[in-house]
């Protein structure tokens, strides 16, 4: 595929271009930003059926949420290439990128299209795996791996989208009563996106694990390779600390609704009667060392390598302060099992007699130098994502198609 950006017209062909994209914003960035916020609440959605009833088909109410995530962003963006194309002036185009010769897109559009494509491409091979090999005992399952794949593509298309307008606003005064909605649905669209990298990563960051250092570098990682670039695109004071009470929220009214609604297991082996959907586990505190994040990016006034540095400590630092205690709380304390904290929360497919079901496995404690070195290999994976996320931010910050 041939893309090219092109030139912005000079002297007063460029006015009316700069005028019509501070005018408003457009229809398509709402609709990319619900898009990406229906596509995540309908995977917790589908976590929780298939936690919950067991039993789905090709067209479930989770399903037709995630697909109708990706109708919506692949739709509205086209559309709007189509209308850059053949209805805009020249000097409308001079903010967009060309694609094949013919067509005008912004660069988030073209994200959000390939990301909806490989998501309704993996809707009838996911029919057809399970109907080949039966249901997957893994999240990453070759359909879900595009489908995911998908959806972190459609979810960075709104962030980069919305970016566009972000930085037309920064670069000149008059348009600021605009500035807090694109703020907002920024924060939307990255916290979804956080939430699906922590969703993918559930195999390691889980309540059990909290108590063990794999968990600290994995956290690390998929945490700092997004918080810095986001708090820097989203221009805000508070932007990481935003970002990360979005994804607790998420999580968290995704989980309080969902229990409030009937389900029965309809698939075997069924070794606990529930009654009502079973949530994901209550969300890790992120916004808390989010927070430490921010302060030390207003206060560092050193290189990004420093910066990078004291914010993975302050990031590993805060969260094991926070999750080390929580987690025994919410595993093993009576108080954790009510409809706020969700401990309570179960398999069907598990023993309800299990020993260890309100109690850590020994190997799930890690002992204190495994722990510290696990911890010193966090911040140092964290010191490297949070540089190449700073570079990243600096990127966003100049998007202007």
């Amino acid at each position: 595929m041939s893309i090219t950006i092109s030139h912005p017209l000079a002297g007063a062909a460029a006015a009316p271009a700069s005028r019509t994209l501070r005018a408003s914003i457009p229809l398509y960035i709402y609709a990319v930003s619900l898009a990406a916020l229906l596509t995540v609440v309908g995977v917790l959605w589908d976590i929780s059926w298939h936690r919950s009833i067991g039993r789905d088909k090709f067209l479930s109410p989770p399903h037709i949420l995630i697909y109708l995530g990706a109708i919506f962003a692949g739709l509205f963006s086209g559309l709007q290439v189509l209308y850059n194309s053949l209805f805009r002036r020249e000097a409308s185009r001079a903010g967009a990128i060309r694609v094949w010769g013919v067509f005008y897109s912004s660069l988030g559009s073209l994200f959000c299209i390939w990301g909806a494509i490989a998501m309704l491409t993996s809707a009838p091979f996911d029919d057809w795996w399970h109907s080949a090999y039966g249901l997957d005992v893994k999240i990453l399952s070759p359909p879900h791996t595009l489908l995911a794949l998908g959806m972190i593509f459609l979810q960075l298309g709104a962030c980069v989208s919305i970016c566009k307008y972000l930085n037309a606003d920064a670069a000149e005064t008059g348009y600021a009563s605009r500035t807090p909605v694109l703020q907002f649905l920024f924060i939307v669209s990255a916290s979804s996106l956080l939430t699906m990298v922590y969703t993918l990563g559930t195999d390691f960051l889980h309540v059990r694990g909290m108590r063990s250092g794999l968990f600290y570098i994995i956290a690390a990682i998929s945490s700092l390779l997004l918080f810095p670039a986001f708090g820097k695109a989203l221009r805000m004071r508070w932007g990481m600390a935003a970002i990360g009470l979005g994804y607790f929220l998420l999580v968290g009214v995704s989980n309080w609704v969902l229990q409030l609604f009937a389900a029965e297991p309809k698939l075997g082996p069924i070794l606990t009667h529930t009654t009502h959907f079973q949530p994901a586990q209550f969300p890790a505190l992120a916004f808390l060392p989010a927070l430490a994040m921010d302060l030390v990016l207003q206060r560092s006034k050193t290189s990004e390598w420093v910066t990078a540095l004291w914010m993975s400590a302050a990031f590993v630092g805060v969260l094991l302060a926070v999750q080390y205690p929580l987690s025994g709380f919410l595993l093993e304390s009576p108080g954790a099992r009510n409809w706020f904290f969700g401990a309570q929360t179960w398999y069907y497919g598990n023993s309800p007699d299990n020993p260890f079901r309100y109690r850590f496995r020994p190997h799930d404690i890690a002992s204190l130098p495994e722990m510290a070195s696990r911890l010193a290999i966090a911040v140092v994976a964290g010191w490297g994502c949070a540089r190449l996320s700073l570079r990243w931010g600096k990127w966003m910050q100049t998007i202007q198609r």
